[in-house]
């Protein structure tokens, strides 16, 4: 259980540097954590999000892993919607 809240965090920090880097001004690899995400294709951000907000579920099937993972994996289908376009 100590395994997938470490996970979790590690999963939580990623998104904070990938999504919000301006909160992480004074890490020096903040802007380039930021810059090769801004790269990525949109089907690229939802396969990353996705896949991060799953491994924990995977690891550990509870309700809080559930719900604690559920903004990055609807992050992820928000960008895979966007990769799709419009209709």
């Amino acid at each position: 259980l100590t395994l997938v809240f470490s996970v979790w965090r590690l999963n939580a920090f990623v998104l904070f540097l990938c999504e919000a880097p301006f909160c992480c001004q004074f890490i020096e690899f903040a802007n380039a954590v930021s810059a090769r995400a801004d790269k990525l294709r949109p089907w690229q951000k939802a396969a990353f999000y996705c896949g991060m907000a799953v491994f924990p579920v995977v690891l550990s099937l509870t309700l809080t892993t559930l719900f604690g993972n559920a903004i990055a994996f609807a992050t992820g289908v928000l960008y895979g919607m966007s990769a799709l376009g419009k209709k």
